[in-house]
This record gives structure tokens, C-alpha cells and sequence, in this order.
């Protein structure tokens, strides 16, 4: 859909004005329902079902990939009343058309005890959930930023672990430690340009997210371990997310690379792409708590919305003593988005618009300013504690992250 300004409503999302008020209005909405649905909460129901009915053949295709995507081989009879539409990707071009068909649709409630998932919020659907007497789940990719990666929460609390257990996670990164040794984070900002790769001689190497576009520069890298963890780019169904994915394969066989992801996309993936199974690692996060590194004791990180915080460093802790950090640019003051990317690790616009379109209420909802400030503080926060036993963190290139420019950074060249 275009706007009157010919923007997209997924772009207007993304690059439109800031409104913080009505995004707290949809986070206080959003946390009703989740927490209200949890009620007399059954681990693992016989039946999901989907409600309202679908009404025309976009939203059929729609939410089919949706739950191609996130439910996938979770072996679950899916009940969803009334019509059905021609499953064809052209009616939803910002998908990836191979999760476009029937997850398993059945036209008949089944036997049992259900589980709701409610996929558009409406009159009729609130009347259902408010004399609803078992659980139900709001998936409605329009209430807020979070709300579809309920489909996660879902999956993990109805089905059981398909992936390694945390204790053989932890032997595989351990194998490509020593102790006392040294590693290399090379995040995808504009300055990972700088860096020599050739020169990089650290024990533990590691990258993230859109390094994995460009296989040239991972096979002069040569990393240790591969890490992503976010829910739109990495795990969703947009076409960007499915050229992400097949990269991530291509990549990581490429240098025999660990995959590393936290615990609440595993099931997902491996779905998507099973060829992963023997190489990833799947490490197990929580919401809060003090900042840490896996252990044996404690195998968890905690989760703070990025990859830099929640897992490259932690696990740069639990390897290493000496730390170095590329390609971690941060935001400068001007910037409009989350902020700059290294120009050869861009995807096409073509596919960023898609997953603009996939899911418009992250964008919308995505205060950038607000997520910068929390992301410095907890940088901070986290080297601190890195550094109180006794690891040393020096930034290798130039950033506008504060915790970075006290430990080495140079100020990066603004870009109007």
C-alpha cells in the first residue's frame, strides 16, 4: 500500500516521524493481552486455532507463511474456519515464496483442548477472548513492534527442544578457545572497512548479521563463530529474512563456522534450514539480572535487544581475555534509522523494502534515539563488568559509542 506522500506504509514506518506517546499506548495494549492470554495456561494443547476467519486472498497467503515460518514442523493440527483463498506469493510479494502454501490447515475443530492464536484483533475476536476459559496468544502483526514474535513464545512453550542441550553448546565454543587467549569482534558498521583482515590473528574470531553477504571478506576473516538474534531480519518470513538465512548457510560452510542464536528462534530455524543442526550453537537468555557470560554453572546471557550486548561480547568473555572490537560505529547524532551499515553488506533496496512491508509495526514502534541510549548504557555497563575480571576490551576502529570512544575509538567522519 503507498501512502499519499508515495512512500509505502512500511517505509513510512521506517523513516517516518518518531510518535513515543502512541508507541506506549500500544506497548501498555500489547502487555494486557499478553498477560491476560496466559491464563489457565495448558503446556501442550491438542489443537491451535487461528480466529478471526480470513477475508480475502491476502490475508490467507499472508498469515500461511506466517505460520509456515514460525510454526513450521511443529506437528500440530491447525484449525481455522471459514473460506480458503489460492495460496499464490504474487499476492504477497514481500514474503518469501516458498513459505507462502498451507501449513496444515484443517476445516474441523479436532478433539481435544485448543490453544487461540488470534492473527487480527477485532471486535469479535476481543468479545472471544474475554469469555475465552483457556489460553489464547495475540499474533497481530499491527498492535505492536513485539506482538508477532509471540509466534516464538508459542512455539516454545507448546513444543519441545529439537536443538543440542546448552552443556554440548558450550563444548563446541569452548573448542575453539585457549585459555588466557585473545578475540576479535567485527560487527557490520561502516568502519569494519578499515580493518586488515589478513592481520586479524586472534584465537576466537567473530561476526554477525549481514557480514555474512559478502563471502569474500568472511573467507580472508575466517571466523570461529557466526551470531544473529534478531526476530525481523534473521528468523521472519520477508524475502530479506530467507536471502539472510540461505547467506548465513553459504557462509558458515564456507569457513566451518559456528552458528550461534539465542533459544528463542532455534526451533524456527532449524526448521528453515536443517543443515544448520550440526554447527549451531543455541545459547539460552533471560530478561534482566546482572550482566554475565555462559558458564557451567549459569549457561545464560541476558537479553538486551542486541547483538553486540546480548551475545558477541558475552561470549567474547566467556572465551577470551583480551578483546578487540571492529565495525561497532554506533549512531551518529544526524541519523534517522538504527543506524549505518557497512555499504558492502547491504542488501538491495528491493529486499530491505520487504521486510519494511513484512512487518511495519517494528518500524513504527522502533523509537531509534531511546534504543540508542539504552544500547550505550548497557555497552558500558557490560565491558565494566568484563573488565572487574579482569579482561581488557580496546575498540581497533572508530565509533560514535561512548564505551568505545573511552577505550580507544577514534570520532568516525560525519555523513550528512
Amino acid at each position: 500500500m503507498t501512502t499519499g506522500n508515495g512512500r509505502t506504509a512500511g517505509t513510512e514506518a521506517a523513516f517516518g516521524h518518531r510518535q513515543p506517546q502512541r508507541v506506549k499506548f500500544r506497548r501498555a495494549g500489547y502487555r494486557v493481552l499478553r498477560v491476560a492470554g496466559l491464563r489457565h495456561e495448558r503446556a501442550f494443547p491438542d489443537y491451535l486455532e487461528f480466529i478471526p476467519e480470513v477475508r480475502d486472498e491476502q490475508e490467507f497467503a499472508d498469515l500461511s507463511a506466517r505460520v509456515t515460518c514460525y510454526l513450521g514442523g511443529t506437528d500440530y493440527s491447525l484449525y481455522l474456519r471459514g473460506s480458503r483463498f489460492s495460496l499464490r506469493p504474487e499476492s504477497v510479494p514481500y514474503l518469501d515464496p516458498a513459505l507462502v502454501k498451507d501449513p496444515g490447515w484443517v476445516d474441523e475443530r479436532p478433539q481435544g483442548v485448543g490453544h487461540l492464536v488470534v492473527h487480527r484483533l477485532c471486535p469479535a475476536t476481543l468479545r472471544t477472548m474475554s469469555t475465552s476459559r483457556g489460553p489464547f496468544t495475540v499474533v497481530d502483526r499491527r498492535l505492536f513492534t513485539r506482538s508477532e514474535e509471540q509466534y516464538f513464545r508459542l512455539r516454545n512453550s507448546t513444543t519441545w527442544p529439537t536443538y543440542a542441550p546448552v552443556e554440548i553448546a558450550l563444548e563446541r565454543l569452548r573448542a575453539v578457545a585457549r585459555p588466557g587467549g585473545s578475540a576479535f569482534i567485527l560487527a557490520t558498521g561502516p568502519s569494519a572497512l578499515v580493518v586488515d583482515l589478513a592481520t586479524v590473528t586472534a584465537d576466537v574470531r567473530i561476526t554477525c548479521n549481514s557480514a555474512v553477504r559478502d563471502l569474500d571478506r568472511i573467507k580472508e576473516y575466517r571466523p570461529n563463530i557466526i551470531t544473529f538474534t534478531d526476530p525481523v531480519f534473521h528468523f521472519g518470513p520477508s524475502r530479506y529474512a530467507a536471502g539472510f538465512r540461505r547467506d548465513v548457510v553459504r557462509a558458515a560452510e564456507a569457513v566451518d563456522a559456528l552458528v550461534v542464536c539465542g533459544h528463542g528462534f532455534a526451533g524456527p530455524l532449524l526448521d528453515l534450514q536443517p543443515e544448520l543442526r550440526d554447527r549451531l550453537v543455541v545459547i539460552p537468555y533471560q530478561h534482566g539480572g546482572p550482566w554475565r557470560w555462559p558458564t557451567a554453572r549459569n549457561p545464560t546471557v541476558r537479553e538486551a535487544g542486541n547483538i553486540m550486548t546480548t551475545l558477541m561480547l558475552p561470549i567474547a568473555f566467556m572465551l577470551a581475555d583480551d578483546i578487540s572490537i571492529a565495525g561497532a560505529d554506533g549512531r551518529q547524532p544526524t541519523e534517522n534509522y538504527f543506524w549505518k551499515h557497512n555499504p558492502q553488506l547491504q542488501y538491495s533496496g528491493e529486499l530491505m523494502q520487504t521486510v519494511f512491508d513484512a512487518h511495519p509495526s517494528f518500524f513504527r514502534d522502533s523509537v531509534y534515539a531511546d534504543y540508542y541510549e539504552s544500547f550505550c548504557a548497557d555497552m558500558e555497563e557490560l565491558i565494566q563488568c568484563g573488565e572487574a575480571q579482569g579482561k581488557t576490551v580496546r575498540a581497533v576502529a572508530p565509533s560514535w559509542i561512548p564505551a568505545l570512544r573511552r577505550r580507544g575509538a577514534a570520532a568516525p567522519v560525519e555523513v550528512a
